[in-house]
């Protein structure tokens, strides 16, 4: 059970990290154990590495459906799902500079790991959020997603895979105040991290910090202790501000 109240939420809470293998996954996993020895975390990856970890391909809906159900029978409810999966370039692509660059297959890897991931996630795991007390739903988010923020074009793929995903969140926000008026759901964006999504990139970001992954974790999880239910359906920044659709 999580208290946004204390501003610790991850005390004795039940956590469902889905892409726990990945730069930020595996690292807000281990962050999350550190900060109480009672927090559960579920780990939820394509292919388990260890025994404990639940295994999900994230584009097949019955293999999703599966382990949502596999989660409940065991867990019961949950009060903290993290999606943390994200695509911004692949070996044969990499973001457009250009409406010239835009590839179809490129185009559709995007939205499928952004996007449809989240829309999956959310049809299962959602109504695995506990009713009795506070519960949050947060997805990666990027500000490159911000309609009103984007002043440098390009990345089209990755930008409108973001926006399609801050839709997502916004409209869940609006259900989830219906059907469990105690869930929060929430976009995070973590800022540029030194992963394997952002690494190809981070030496032209001359004017932005780049952040190591323990780093982003401290953050997003100090903004996660920053939020209530006034957010829902907002998406917030590594230091806790809202970002504007």
């Amino acid at each position: 059970m999580i208290n946004i109240e204390n501003k610790n939420i991850f005390s004795s809470a039940t956590v469902a990290i889905i892409g726990a293998s990945g730069g930020i996954g595996s690292t807000i996993s281990k962050q999350i154990r550190t900060l109480d020895r009672k927090n559960t975390v579920i780990e939820i990856v394509r292919s388990k590495s260890k025994k404990s970890q639940f295994e999900m391909d994230m584009l097949n809906e019955d293999s999703v459906a599966n382990c949502a159900n596999e989660i409940r029978n065991k867990f019961g409810s949950i009060d903290v799902v993290l999606n943390t999966t994200g695509l911004l370039h692949t070996k044969k692509h990499s973001p457009e500079r250009t409406y010239k660059e835009i590839d179809l297959d490129y185009l559709q890897e995007v939205f499928q790991v952004n996007t449809f991931i989240p829309f999956l996630i959310s049809k299962y795991f959602a109504p695995l959020l506990t009713k009795d007390s506070a519960s949050i739903i947060a997805f990666m988010s990027a500000r490159l997603g911000s309609i009103s923020d984007n002043k440098l074009g390009g990345w089209y793929s990755y930008r409108s895979s973001k926006t399609a995903l801050n839709m997502l969140i916004k409209s869940l926000s609006i259900e989830l105040s219906y059907s469990n008026k105690n869930a929060i759901c929430i976009g995070l964006h973590p800022g540029t991290v030194d992963t394997q999504l952002s690494r190809p990139f981070t030496q032209k970001f001359k004017n932005k910090r780049v952040f190591t992954k323990e780093e982003a974790v401290e953050f997003l999880i100090s903004a996660l202790n920053s939020i209530d239910h006034k957010d829902t359906g907002n998406i917030i920044d590594w230091h806790g501000k809202t970002i504007p659709y």
